[in-house]
């Protein structure tokens, strides 16, 4: 921490580059046999930058599960080898080399400061004084006022994310009251079908946000209940006294980065109103379920599927139609680096694999 104030960074940079020692430190102590770490001072792309290197004892990482361009070593892949702690280092840092081999892996990181412009003379004196301070003191002392800091910083950003989730969430819950009363006017059956398509879309994106609110975590969202939201919202806008449909939701004990809830939540909610529309023709019941589960290695599988008349036209591609619903499938998917399946033989269910969250 007092090498990050050195070099001018603010409370998030101080954030991240504690959050990333640390887990570079843990990686080392658990898969690399211990190790050591140099810090150094730097620039980086005209930024003033704190420079962390950390050399393990291990036997290395095995070449095969380092997936991405070999020649370029400072942009190493997410292949299983760098575990999930590490791959969260290498999205936050603003450098992350990985040089691996029998005698051990060195992982070179690099943090900026926001500073546009710094006197190099002036950071080196301070960075140099901060560390003759840190070496003078009480190692356990500092360590505790840094953890002090850190969660301090963290409880701070907390509370910022909840209050912006919750002014977003009350806003989009205020459009959503707006439709509903005008579906509620319409005459036309296109008109309160088009507004109940839109009531869906509006729901979803205030419900992941007011669940966000409502976590312990802002930057975490529990799926289960998040998915039970959007729901129940639908079922409110779509059924009817002549068509009574029940969604069942399953994914217990599963949180969601908060970026991907929404994406998901969007899907999910374009899926069911797609089956409303399409699978329950001329019947007074029906049932969707929707399922969320996830892999050892960070891969999302979702399926909706409905018990209604699937595809009279065993070639037919609903996933390739040019419909808004459709279109936004596609496009909030392949925005997670996911694939899609469809298989209409018995009702029609929509599978959807997500690659693990970058």
């Amino acid at each position: 921490m007092a090498l990050s104030e050195a070099l001018k960074f603010g409370t998030f940079e101080k954030t991240r580059a504690v959050t990333a020692v640390v887990e570079l430190g843990r990686n080392a102590i658990e898969h690399g046999n211990r190790g050591r770490a140099r810090f150094s001072y730097g620039v980086l792309r005209g930024r003033p930058a704190l420079e962390v290197s950390v050399l393990d004892h291990g036997t290395g990482i095995p070449q095969e599960r380092l997936s991405g361009d070999t020649a370029n070593r400072t942009v190493p892949g997410h292949g299983a080898g760098l575990g999930l702690g590490l791959r969260g280092v290498q999205r936050i840092a603003a450098r992350f080399d990985v040089t691996t081999g029998q005698d051990g892996t060195r992982i070179d990181v690099a943090f900026t400061s926001s500073l546009a412009s710094f006197d190099s003379k002036a950071l080196i004196a301070s960075a140099s004084d901060a560390l003759s301070r840190l070496n003078a003191s009480d190692p356990e002392a500092v360590l505790t006022e840094q953890n002090r800091e850190l969660m301090d910083s963290v409880a701070a950003h907390d509370l910022l994310m909840k209050e912006l989730h919750h002014r977003t969430g009350n806003n989009l819950a205020l459009i959503v009251a707006l439709i509903r009363m005008s579906k509620v006017q319409a005459v036309a059956d296109e008109t309160r079908q088009i507004l109940g398509e839109l009531e869906t879309r509006v729901g979803s994106l205030a419900k992941a946000h007011e669940v966000m609110q409502r976590a312990t975590n802002a930057g975490s969202v529990p799926a289960q209940e998040l998915l039970d939201d959007i729901a129940r919202n639908t079922e409110k806008a779509f059924n009817t006294s002549g068509l009574r449909v029940v969604i069942k939701v399953n994914c217990p004990s599963l949180h969601l980065d908060g970026r991907v809830a929404v994406d998901i939540g969007l899907i999910v909610g374009e899926l069911i109103t797609n089956a409303y529309k399409h699978a329950f023709t001329g019947r007074s019941a029906g049932a969707i379920a929707v399922d969320l589960s996830d892999a050892p290695n960070g891969e999302l599988f979702l399926s909706v599927q409905d018990d209604g008349v699937g595809l009279a036209d065993k070639t037919a591609r609903p996933e390739r139609s040019n419909s808004l619903g459709w279109r936004l499938i596609r496009a909030l998917t392949a925005q997670n680096h996911g694939t899609l399946t469809v298989d209409g033989l018995n009702g029609l269910a929509v599978h959807i694999r997500f690659a693990p969250s970058s």
